[in-house]
């Protein structure tokens, strides 16, 4: 698919259409990176490597021998020191890209200004003019299992009793976080992921790190109410906000609901997407196309002959081919690099002619580009000759019976009560305009060494140009031989 569209779009300055594919998927594995790292203590890390590694790719581009030294092991020595200390935030990168197989398509949605959400926001309320420390996260489209730890699982209906009871300051779960799931209380007194964005963060304490952690990682709504002085907070989104008054609650996890859950969200999508991160979406799709000018682009377009032989042509079982020219296709692709060479073979490119309108005697089969297929990243720039002269036999299928011929005589006071072959018949091919045979015979049986009943192989005496369907094929006779009285 990938090589018809290559051949058929090949864009001025040697790019290719694949191109684009190479630089949209670098692209969206930068943006999901950045994604990760913005709200992270590890941006800036990142940002020096990624300067360090432009650099290098300038160095090369202009052959600058000291400064590509340098950064050579330099950039080798930072990334091990990074891959080091940051372990446990590339871990939770690969569960981030993880989310993108586990997002839940059902999941009961919430309704805004219903009883559900009703009885949450009183709740958390009453606990924060009580200074009771509250931490709830509302699960949205996103997995939140892979992140949720311990815990005790409830499935219990949502109400203000319930999330009062859980954290009342002497119960199990007062410490730990109330995850609501399809309009439920899944679990409680469980353990979140801590942020370390302590930009963000703040002077906030162990709560607000663990709520703005779980949203960092995804698209939950987690409420947080401060025991030290009873101010309520919301995240998403990775972003921390503290709100003045209890009444700002219930006009946060309305918007929340409204874009998470509402009908109309489907009808905004698209504005959605182009509006959303738009200038690091841009972001990463410049630096994927710098790394792959300086990576594929400076490599340039190659060229190479392959030979194919017509060998492995797809021919009809009626058919044989008795002669055929010229022995091979002389095909010219291009690809971009030297390196795309490396495990490309001939056996890799295909002939697909169809051989099944062919006649007996000479026929003249024209190729062209659409009949030839190779590897998805190359393209065909000619191949020669367009023309293949092959000399063809047809045959149409018979059954036709086996004759047992014998030679000599039995002794005088022995007779040949039968002979029998098996199998009885042959399934063969006969070629075009020449009528099948009658029978086929078996070579003649010798019967003067002959003295009783016996089964032995034999061999066929096959007519001209008829060809067995088995040639695997062995026939047996079966000698029945008694006294003659």
């Amino acid at each position: 698919m990938f090589s018809v569209l290559n051949n058929l779009v090949k864009l001025k300055g040697n790019l290719y259409i694949t191109d684009f594919f190479d630089i949209l998927i670098v692209a969206l594995l930068i943006y999901s990176l950045f994604l990760f790292l913005r709200n992270t203590k590890t941006l800036m890390v990142f940002l020096g490597l990624a300067i360090a590694a432009t650099l290098y790719l300038f160095a090369k581009s202009f052959n600058l021998y000291v400064t590509l030294l340098a950064l050579k092991y330099f950039i080798g020595v930072s990334v091990l020191i990074f891959v080091i200390i940051f372990q446990n935030e590339i871990r939770r990168y690969f569960e981030f890209l993880g989310l993108i197989g586990s997002r839940q398509l059902k999941v009961l949605p919430l309704a805004t200004r219903s009883p559900t959400t009703s009885e949450i926001i009183q709740a958390c309320v009453k606990m924060a003019q009580a200074k009771i420390g509250v931490l709830i996260v509302v699960q949205g489209k996103d997995s939140l299992d892979q992140f949720v730890d311990g815990g005790v699982p409830l499935d219990g209906v949502i109400s203000e009793e319930l999330i009062s009871s859980i954290f009342e300051p002497r119960s199990y779960g007062h410490d730990g976080a109330l995850i609501i799931s399809n309009n439920r209380v899944s679990k409680f007194a469980t353990h979140l992921p801590l942020s370390t964005n302590f930009k963000e963060i703040g002077k906030h304490g162990t709560r607000h790190s663990a709520a703005l952690g779980i949203t960092e990682l995804t698209d939950a709504f987690a409420i947080v109410v401060s025991e030290e002085n009873g101010k309520i907070s919301i995240s998403k989104d990775g972003k921390l906000k503290t709100l003045q008054e209890f009444t700002d609650l219930e006009k946060e996890f309305e918007k929340y609901i409204k874009a998470k859950f509402s009908k109309n969200v489907k009808e905004s999508k698209l504005k959605k997407i182009i509006k959303e991160d738009f200038l690091l979406r841009l972001g990463s799709l410049t630096v994927a196309g710098i790394i792959w000018f300086f990576a594929a682009y400076q490599a340039g377009i190659v060229e190479k002959t392959y030979n194919v032989p017509f060998d492995n042509l797809k021919v009809p079982k009626n058919i044989i081919i008795q002669e055929y020219s010229p022995k091979e296709l002389k095909i010219k692709v291009s690809t971009r690099g030297e390196d795309s060479f490396k495990d490309i073979a001939v056996k890799d490119f295909k002939i697909n002619l169809d051989l099944s309108n062919l006649q007996s005697g000479i026929n003249k089969l024209q190729i062209s580009k659409n009949l030839i297929t190779g590897p998805a990243n190359f393209s065909i720039i000619s191949f020669e000759p367009s023309t293949l002269l092959l000399t063809a036999q047809k045959y149409y299928p018979a059954e036709i019976p086996i004759s047992v011929k014998t030679a000599g005589k039995l002794k005088a006071d022995l007779a040949l009560k039968g002979a029998e072959a098996e199998p009885k018949s042959l399934k063969v091919w006969v070629p075009e305009g020449i009528e099948a045979s009658t029978e086929i015979s078996t070579e003649p049986i010798d019967l003067s060494d002959k003295n009783e009943s016996t089964v032995l192989p034999v061999k066929l005496l096959l007519p001209e140009g008829i060809l067995l369907e088995d040639k695997m094929v062995s026939v047996s006779v079966a000698l029945t031989i008694e006294e003659d009285k």
